[in-house]
């Protein structure tokens, strides 16, 4: 945290704005603001003052068990387990052929390996609409490689998705695919408009930037043709958004990029989480946290959408409960990864670690294994005292599996550390 904030009784954060400052619960995670007159009276213990701050929950007098305990018996009063009830979308991980290299990838690229096939396309399809009878959405993203080199296994995957959806009574199917818009044709421009595509290309920022992690595999950029495929899609009526994904070289000109991205017509960008491909964050958290923060101001003030983990904050903040298990989706279920030869990684971006890859088969008989993917809470020391802990709740499973190792990375502590100060003293709330 920075120099402007600090513990009040040994419980609450007390961030400091000027005067003025935000007292906060980081187990209920309630907030208050203070006047300067009303911090004046705090340090002087004033009588009123404590009856009201009492009224909202702030107390010198409450039990001062462990933070560590009070967050996880909050959390099992809550009934939060961690554990879904069903896989309820996949990334469909289609090919690991691409027609790009980039430096920070961490997915094994064109190692020869089998695409997935029809038939186990047909299996996992069928298993997770299955699954989902009667509920209102299932999500499938088309991963990779580069998923469009297999444009027919996507088609193939999205009409019988539908049939199934009919079928099982699911309300509804939502679409996207994750792309570096390289080899974007009119037949898959038809298609994601039938189909009602979300389509995230993947670049970072203006060809200078770009040119320097991302490029062809011959060497060459592909800029001019991604750019020209962004307008294609946009101008037949398809939702395109942005991936971004933070590196050492772009991190301190974000709002840069992202202004750099508004000025093509987009108006939905993701910010990634740093992957740790060599086991650690390759990006100092607070520098990202403070770039990411002002990159989504600048995309508010335009009218489009920012959305990276600062959201699980201002979401936690929002709703006053823990965000802690970032594997379920808001409806409760699992995102797991379809891989080839009839097996599902539990875990969306990890699929080396066989401790997480099961057969389909298996899943069905064993649903309960879908509680592996629920983290460890609060695995170290730090992270019991850390004021962000019930939004954070500590590294997941992925993090943990890609890392191999089960601590926070300091790197990702800085980031939520500083990303709640932030929320708390932001006034642009949720987007």
């Amino acid at each position: 945290m920075t120099n402007d904030t600090d513990r009040l009784w040994n419980k609450y954060l007390l961030v400091a704005q000027g005067a003025e400052g935000i007292v906060f619960d980081p187990v209920s995670l309630v907030s208050a603001s203070l006047t300067a007159d009303e911090m004046k009276r705090l340090d002087e213990f004033d009588p009123e003052l404590m009856a009201e701050m009492d009224q909202l929950g702030f107390s010198p007098d409450t039990p001062t068990a462990p933070q560590r305990d009070r967050v996880l018996d909050r959390v099992r009063g809550l009934g939060m387990t961690g554990t879904p009830p069903r896989i309820s979308g996949y990334r469909i991980v289609v090919t690991d052929r691409c027609n790009m290299t980039c430096t920070y990838c961490f997915v094994d690229t064109n190692t020869g390996a089998d695409d997935i096939t029809i038939p186990e396309l047909r299996e996992g399809l069928e298993y997770l609409f299955e699954q989902n009878a009667g509920q209102d959405e299932v999500t499938i993203q088309w991963f990779g490689g580069e998923p469009t080199t297999r444009f027919d296994l996507m088609k193939y995957g999205d009409e019988y998705a539908l049939e199934l959806a009919e079928k099982h009574g699911v309300g509804r199917v939502q679409f996207t695919v994750v792309t570096n818009g390289v080899l974007i044709k009119d037949p898959m421009i038809e298609h994601f408009k039938k189909f009602k595509y979300g389509v995230g290309v993947s670049f970072d920022g203006a060809p200078d930037a770009n040119k320097i992690e991302r490029f062809l595999l011959s060497g060459k950029p592909a800029d001019e043709r991604i750019h020209r495929n962004i307008q294609r899609l946009r101008e037949a009526g398809v939702h395109v958004g942005c991936n971004l994904t933070p590196t050492p070289t772009n991190v301190s000109d974000l709002p840069n990029t992202v202004e750099y991205v508004l000025s093509l017509g987009i108006n939905f960008i993701y910010v990634n989480t740093p992957i740790p491909i060599s086991g650690r964050w390759h990006v100092d958290g607070e520098a990202l946290c403070r770039a990411v923060f002002r990159s989504r101001l600048l995309a508010l003030s335009r009218g489009a959408m920012l959305f990276s983990s600062i959201d699980r904050i201002y979401q936690a903040l929002d709703t006053r409960l823990p965000k802690l298990y970032e594997h379920i989706q808001q409806d409760g279920g699992l995102n797991a990864a379809l891989l080839s030869r009839g097996r599902i990684s539990i875990l969306d971006l990890n699929w080396r670690d066989e401790s997480f890859i099961f057969p389909i088969s298996q899943l069905r008989e064993q649903p309960e294994l879908l509680a592996g993917a629920a983290k460890n809470l609060l695995p170290a020391r730090q992270c019991g005292e850390c004021p962000a802990a019930a939004v954070c709740g500590g590294p997941s499973r992925n993090d943990v599996a890609l890392r191999n190792n089960p601590e926070p990375d300091p790197q990702m502590c800085d980031f939520f550390q500083v990303g709640l100060e932030l929320a708390l003293t932001d006034q642009t709330g949720l987007q």
